[in-house]
């Protein structure tokens, strides 16, 4: 029986693709959906605050600004919440690469991101109630509108787990090279801003700084991984 030699395939032929930067992207996409729906939703507050004492003046204020900023925070923050997932998903990958086996960081920096979508999620579910509660202003409650709303003020801003994001990465950068040695340093002041707004009456401006971070974080490891893939092509 005869048989054909079996060609080898020269190694510049083989294309090995390491993985992708997609969940850092997704990072900077977190953020600034978050950082854009937590600013949408500050300009449905009332002008004159004696309006927060009367439920029905308070609603009629909502109704005159549209029910379309309402679907637009809504959407925003699922946005940021799901990008957020992703990119806590590729950032726990990065981290276990460079953290020694069976290090809690990874899955830390994981967690922080989770808890944030959670938070995103949950706090935004009021909005189709009040939708559709402004679109039927004079056949809704008032009491129970402005109540969904101050739902929807309150805990689509608690971003507070990121702060354990935010020390992991820390942690990876400066003890395990996980990310630039700046980026660790600038990660232990935002785990101070992020974690203490957290603990204080301030809570909510602990979901625009850890939107910043997120930003900074992904544009961070966009840059790195591109500059690390151009070198290895060189």
């Amino acid at each position: 029986m005869q048989t054909e030699p079996i060609e080898a395939i020269p190694g510049d032929r083989r294309t090995v693709r390491g993985p992708g930067r997609g969940w850092a992207a997704a990072g900077v996409v977190a953020g600034v959906a978050g950082f854009a729906g937590m600013e949408v939703q500050a300009r449905l507050a009332p002008v004159d605050p004696a309006v927060n004492v009367d439920a029905a003046l308070l609603v009629d204020g909502y109704v005159v600004q549209g029910p379309g900023m309402i679907a637009a925070v809504l959407a925003l923050f699922v946005v940021a919440a799901f990008a957020v997932v992703v990119f806590g998903a590729g950032l726990r990958r990065t981290l276990a690469a460079q953290c020694p086996a069976g290090s809690l960081v990874p899955d830390v920096a994981a967690a922080g991101t989770l808890l944030v979508a959670a938070l995103c999620l949950v706090g935004s579910g009021p909005a189709t109630e009040v939708f559709f509660a402004l679109m039927h202003a004079a056949e809704s409650d008032p009491d129970i509108t402005a109540s969904l709303m101050r739902m929807m003020d309150t805990l689509p801003w608690v971003w507070g787990g990121l702060a354990l994001t935010v020390s992991a990465v820390a942690h990876g950068a400066l003890r395990h090279g996980a990310a630039p040695r700046w980026l660790g340093v600038v990660s232990i002041v935002f785990t101070v801003l992020v974690g203490g707004l957290a603990m204080a009456p301030l809570q909510y401006l602990a979901g625009y700084v850890g939107a910043i971070w997120l930003v900074i974080a992904g544009v961070t490891y966009l840059a790195t991984r591109g500059a690390r893939a151009a070198t290895m092509g060189a």
